[in-house]
């Protein structure tokens, strides 16, 4: 008896009706979703990373964060996702999520390719600089990617104080958690993301204070190079970012001078 024979013709009943009871792949919704980083999401992180990420991201008051992520449909412009999960990767502060926030940042510094938005570029650097230097006696990889993250940072200063100045001229708004509604809060985010209002209020004329040239000075006079820390906070002090300059310069100097003697 042919049994090839009378199974194949099995197989071709049997087979095909099995694959409608594929599974299907899961539908992501939100922020993550729309921002088409769905296959990212559900390929990087594991079933229990994902439920932690979720649970850990809280912003701006909001109850539940993970909905934002993936779940409700996002307001406003979602084709630049490196800010939000710029502000993402600063959440996971625990040496035991150290490598869920490096995952995230550096996602968030590979699509930095799809944008034009020097603040976007500006605060991301930012993120990737804090991230990476808390767990520079942990990792040894960590510090030289923060002073990297500083360094682009710095490179970007020029323009991105005129952003900066820029968006001082904006009108200031606010969003009045217990106050304002649902509605009224998303209308408002609308406006920001649309870059015709902001959150932040900024004086006319003035600059606020810069992350990765304070580290980076930081890191320089640690290091024992306080010519390069000194030079490096004088750069800061002429373009006016916010920062007590005058304090370290002199204090570099002082440094300087016991060394030269």
């Amino acid at each position: 008896m042919d049994l090839d024979a009378i199974a194949m013709p099995l197989r071709k009943k049997v087979i095909p009706a099995m694959w409608p009871f594929r599974k299907k792949k899961k539908q992501i919704h939100g922020f993550i979703g729309a921002s088409g980083l769905t296959d990212w999401w559900l390929t990087e992180f594991d079933d229990d990373e994902r439920a932690h990420i979720l649970a850990t991201f809280q912003p701006m008051g909001a109850s539940d964060g993970g909905r934002m992520l993936i779940e409700e449909k996002p307001s406003g412009d979602v084709s630049n996702p490196s800010h939000l999960l710029s502000t993402l990767a600063t959440w996971f502060k625990h040496e035991t999520d150290r490598t869920i926030g490096f995952r995230i940042i550096d996602k968030a510094e590979e699509l930095l390719a799809a944008s034009e938005n020097v603040l976007t570029k500006h605060f991301t650097y930012q993120a990737k600089a804090m991230v990476y230097y808390r767990w520079r006696d942990t990792d040894s990889f960590a510090l030289e990617r923060a002073e990297t993250a500083c360094r682009d940072q710095i490179q970007l200063a020029p323009l991105a104080a005129g952003a900066f100045l820029a968006l001082a001229k904006k009108p200031f708004i606010e969003i009045r958690w217990g106050k304002d509604s649902r509605e009224e809060a998303l209308r408002k985010i609308d406006l920001v993301q649309k870059g015709e209002a902001t959150f932040d209020r900024y004086p006319p004329d003035t600059l606020p204070s810069h992350h990765g040239y304070k580290q980076l000075a930081i890191i320089l006079e640690k290091r024992g190079d306080y010519v390069a820390a000194g030079a490096l906070s004088k750069q800061a002090r002429e373009q006016g970012w916010k920062g007590d300059w005058g304090v370290r310069i002199a204090r570099l100097n002082k440094r300087i001078a016991k060394l030269s003697n």
